[in-house]
C-alpha cells in the first residue's frame, strides 16, 4: 500500500496543519526518512515547522500506539494528566499574558508533571501569539545565521572560519555552495509557501548534488541553482555607458538555461521518477548581493529579470529581505487593532 508523501493533517479558520514524508530513495523509506510537520496561517504565512528523523519518528509512533483510544479505537483511554485547582487559577490568567509571564511562572513549577499539565491544558487556548513568539525568534536566529555566513564568506574563507562560530557548525560543508545549500534546505520558509518538498535531485544524472528540484505547492517542478555570495553579478561598459553581466552570472544563466530545455526533454522521464508536473519549470539563481548597489545596478537587474522567461535572478541580501518581512508579518499581528 502506497503512502502519501503529503497530508494535510488540519484545516481551521486560522492554520493549515500539514506532515510530509521526504528522503526516499525509489519510494522506498530507509534510515534516512524525515518526517516533517508544518503549519500556515490563512495568508500563507509560516507558523511553524520541524522535523524528526527515524528515531524520533518511532518514538512518536510508538507513544501514540500505546493510547488504546489510537490503537483500539476504545470509547476512552486511561486519565492522562491531573491538573489542580492552582493550575486551573493560573490558566484563567494566562489568557492575557504574554510569552515572557509564561515563561516566568513555568521556571516556578518544581514538579515535571505540574509543568506537563500546564502545557497540555494551553492547547485549548488562544495560543496563538505564543507560537508567533516562537516562530519569531527562531526566523530572527536563523537570519542572523544567514548573515555571519554571507560575512564569512565574503570577508575570509568560510570552509575555515564556521568552525569559529558553534551555532554555524550545523551548516558546515566541504564547498562553500554546499554551506548555504544546507542553510537553504533547513529554511524553506524562506520562499513562503511557494514549495512543499525537496526532491532527490542525484536521481536523474542530468542535475548536480546542488540543484535543488523543489515541487510546488500546486504540484509542479522548479529548480534552484545556487552560487556563490561572493560571486559579482555586472560589470560596467564604459563605452556604451551601461551595465552588463558579469561573466558568472552569464554562466549560470547559461547553464539554467540548458536545464530548462532539459526539463522538457525528459519530461516524461522526470514525471514519472518525482511523481510530479513538468509544466513551464521555473528556475531561481540565488547568486551574489545587491545590498550595496547604487540605483543604476538596481535598475539593471530590475529589467534583466524581467527580461529573462522562467528565470529569477535572487540575490543573497534578497533571501535576508525576505526573512526580515517574514518577521515584520509576527511584528504586525501581535500590535491591537
Amino acid at each position: 500500500m502506497s503512502i502519501q508523501y503529503q497530508r494535510e493533517l488540519l484545516k481551521t479558520d486560522k492554520i493549515r496543519l500539514f506532515a510530509n514524508f521526504s528522503n526516499l530513495n525509489n519510494d522506498t523509506a530507509d534510515e534516512n526518512l524525515v518526517l516533517r510537520f508544518y503549519a500556515v496561517d490563512t495568508g500563507g504565512i509560516p507558523i511553524f515547522t520541524e522535523k524528526l528523523h527515524l528515531d524520533s519518528i518511532r518514538g512518536l509512533y510508538n507513544h501514540l500506539n500505546s493510547i488504546s483510544v489510537i490503537r483500539d479505537g476504545a470509547n476512552r483511554s486511561s486519565k492522562f494528566i491531573e491538573t489542580s485547582d492552582k493550575i486551573n487559577l493560573i490558566l484563567d490568567k494566562l489568557e492575557k499574558s504574554d510569552l515572557e509571564t509564561i515563561l516566568q511562572l513555568l521556571e516556578k513549577f518544581e514538579s515535571e508533571e505540574k509543568i506537563k499539565g500546564l502545557l497540555e491544558s494551553l492547547s485549548d487556548l488562544e495560543i496563538e501569539n505564543l507560537h508567533g513568539a516562537f516562530q519569531h525568534k527562531l526566523i530572527t536566529q536563523e537570519i542572523e545565521n544567514l548573515e555571519k555566513l554571507i560575512a564569512l564568506e565574503i570577508n575570509g574563507n568560510i570552509l575555515s572560519k564556521i568552525n569559529d562560530y558553534d551555532e554555524l557548525l550545523k551548516y558546515k560543508a566541504g564547498q562553500p555552495e554546499k554551506i548555504f545549500q544546507n542553510w537553504i534546505e533547513e529554511n524553506l520558509w524562506i520562499f513562503g509557501i511557494d514549495y512543499i518538498k525537496k526532491h532527490n535531485s542525484r536521481k536523474i544524472a542530468l542535475f548536480s548534488e546542488g540543484d535543488l528540484l523543489m515541487e510546488s505547492v500546486d504540484g509542479y517542478l522548479d529548480l534552484i541553482e545556487l552560487k556563490r555570495p561572493k560571486h559579482e553579478l555586472f560589470r560596467f561598459d564604459d563605452s556604451h555607458k551601461c551595465f552588463y553581466p558579469h561573466t558568472s552570472l552569464s554562466q549560470v544563466i547559461g547553464q539554467s538555461l540548458f536545464y530548462l530545455q532539459k526539463l522538457q526533454d525528459y519530461k516524461l522521464n522526470i514525471e514519472k521518477e518525482y511523481e510530479v508536473k513538468v509544466i513551464m519549470p521555473r528556475v531561481k539563481i540565488i547568486i551574489g548581493r545587491n545590498k550595496y548597489f547604487k540605483n543604476e545596478e538596481k535598475d539593471s537587474l530590475r529589467m534583466l529579470n524581467s527580461n529573462l522567461n522562467f528565470i529569477q535572478i535572487i540575490t543573497y541580501d534578497d533571501l535576508v529581505q525576505f526573512g526580515k518581512l517574514i518577521l515584520s508579518s509576527f511584528e504586525k499581528r501581535k500590535k491591537p487593532v
